[in-house]
Order: structure tokens, then C-alpha cells, then sequence
């Protein structure tokens, strides 16, 4: 197997969405999940996370965005809307990169968005 892919959130503010996406990342082999300034519990987000993902892949919590550690030559991709952004269908996956999403009522912070 080549490469690896991590799947993260900024700025969630339920942890039953946080919960729902790292079920998710797990059932696609995701290498590992993160959150970034997010509160993440993970007793609650045991409700929607039903796989309990947190027990199979790694798990990091960043309070800041300046604060993100991601692994060397790891691409970070925002998955956001914008008027330059890359329609998913023709967008040129890197062999190893972290998606990051962002709050269910906003965008990705610019702070991130400039990274």
C-alpha cells in the first residue's frame, strides 16, 4: 500500500458530526483522524462513532491551527466551497495528504485556508 490519508475537522461544534465523520474515516481506511480547535468527547461521540474508530486509528486534537503537526510531506487539503476551488471529480488526490473540513454552519478559518 502506498501513501495514507488522514480526514479532520475545524471548529465542529457537535460532537455527534465529529462522532459521524470519524465512523466514517475509519470505514475508508483513513491512517488517522484529527480535530482542530474542536471539543471533541469521545463518550459522546460514541453515540454516532458506533465503530468506536478512536479504538483502531489515531487520533490527534490541535487547539490551534498553528498548532497542527502533520506528518513530513503530508499535503493538507481544505474540502470547502470557494470560487478558485477544484471540483472533486477532477482533483489530482496527493499521495499523502490530511482533508480538513470545517464547521457546520461556516468556512474554513482563513488562518487555515492560508496554510
Amino acid at each position: 500500500m502506498r501513501g495514507y490519508f488522514g480526514i479532520g475537522v475545524e471548529r465542529i461544534s457537535k460532537v455527534l458530526n465529529i462522532g459521524n465523520l470519524f465512523r466514517s474515516a475509519n470505514a475508508f481506511n483513513a491512517s488517522f483522524v484529527f480535530t482542530v480547535a474542536s471539543q471533541y468527547k469521545r463518550d459522546l461521540g460514541k453515540l454516532s462513532d458506533t465503530s468506536d474508530s478512536l479504538a483502531h486509528i489515531p487520533f490527534y486534537s490541535f487547539p490551534t491551527v498553528n498548532s497542527m503537526l502533520l506528518p513530513k510531506n503530508c499535503s493538507l487539503v481544505g474540502v470547502e466551497l470557494t470560487k478558485d476551488a477544484i471540483e472533486l471529480p477532477s482533483f489530482r488526490h496527493p499521495q499523502c495528504a490530511a482533508y480538513v473540513m470545517g464547521p457546520e454552519r461556516g468556512s474554513l478559518s482563513s488562518e487555515l485556508m492560508n496554510n
